[in-house]
């Protein structure tokens, strides 16, 4: 039997004992890691904990809402058990009703085919580490190594134990003030919190690059049980000719090639990001998000709200 339950309801020894035992376990369903980010978060149980469905929730407009919080790569459901269709059409049918908009990633695990509500294909990229670096450089596409070639004339110094802080602020100052970016104050916070968790944990890489004295990009490498996350980056896009992400993400593969991890991407639908990857010799794989509204009106209600917000 599948339960809903209410954040203060969820047993944390029993969800983290299931999360971590999970065939496809991940950090990003941690009881605290998950708190971080949506504090009062509810859940779907099934049985005795045998398999679980983190629930982030969230109201505006007083409509209560499913979403998948920033910097969250995966969520949907975790079970000790293969999860098959059949289970993950369970599990969305039974979300309570007074959750009237759901957009939730699923996870790789999660098959969709008898799911009746919308679902989106979204695409990522990764890559196996467990080779030596010479086979994983050998994928390289020729942009890829002309890029770092010529990053590698540059005088940059790689850096391990850089700055959080400066991290996030060299995308803030950045790329952040696009347009197209909607982190607000309070995610950089959200997302400086959730960092120095993981850093504490010992599953947290910050790096770095090094130009004339001054960091000119740097990156999150998420640990996360059998993968690492490009998790977050930033860069100057003053400094952008020194080719210094190229040089970077190089570096950190060099350094950890013949681990037994995968390095995820985490994106991207832009086709450009995407060609980064691959230049890398990222492998494009695909995972659903629940994409849908249960009242005809609040489609457009919704967009509405967001376009007054923006």
């Amino acid at each position: 039997m599948i339960r809903f339950l209410e954040h203060s309801e969820i047993d944390k020894d029993k969800w983290n004992k299931t999360a971590t035992e999970a065939l496809n376990p991940t950090i990003f369903v941690d009881f605290d890691f998950l708190s971080i980010g949506c504090p009062n978060w509810c859940a779907l149980v099934e049985d005795d904990y045998q398999s679980i469905m983190p629930l982030p929730v969230r109201s505006k407009l007083s409509i209560k809402y499913i979403f998948t919080p920033f910097f969250y790569n995966r969520m949907g459901i975790f079970s000790r058990k293969e999860i098959s269709p059949g289970l993950v059409k369970e599990f969305i049918n039974a979300i309570p009703r007074k959750y009237k908009q759901i957009d939730l990633f699923l996870n790789e695990n999660n098959p969709c085919e008898l799911v009746d509500t919308k679902t989106v294909t979204m695409i990522s990229h990764r890559m196996g580490l467990n080779r030596p670096y010479e086979t994983i450089s050998h994928q390289y596409s020729q942009n890829t190594i002309r890029n770092i070639k010529s990053a590698q004339k540059q005088g940059l110094q790689y850096i391990e134990n850089a700055s959080i802080k400066e991290i996030i602020r060299l995308f803030q100052q950045n790329r952040g003030k696009r347009k197209a970016v909607h982190y607000k104050k309070r995610d950089y916070y959200t997302l400086m919190k959730m960092a120095h968790h993981a850093n504490n944990q010992g599953i947290l890489d910050t790096v770095g690059v090094i130009s004339e004295g001054k960091m000119i990009a740097g990156a999150l490498f998420l640990k996360d049980f059998d993968k690492s996350w490009f998790w977050f980056s930033g860069r100057d896009n003053a400094q952008a000719d020194k080719k210094a992400m190229f040089f970077l993400m190089n570096e950190y593969v060099r350094r950890h090639a013949e681990q037994q991890h995968i390095l995820d991407f985490n994106g991207s639908m832009n086709e450009n990001v995407a060609r980064l990857y691959k230049g890398f010799g990222g492998i494009p794989y695909t995972f659903n998000m629940l994409h849908f509204t249960r009242d005809f009106y609040l489609g457009g209600l919704i967009r509405l709200y967001k376009a007054i917000k923006s």
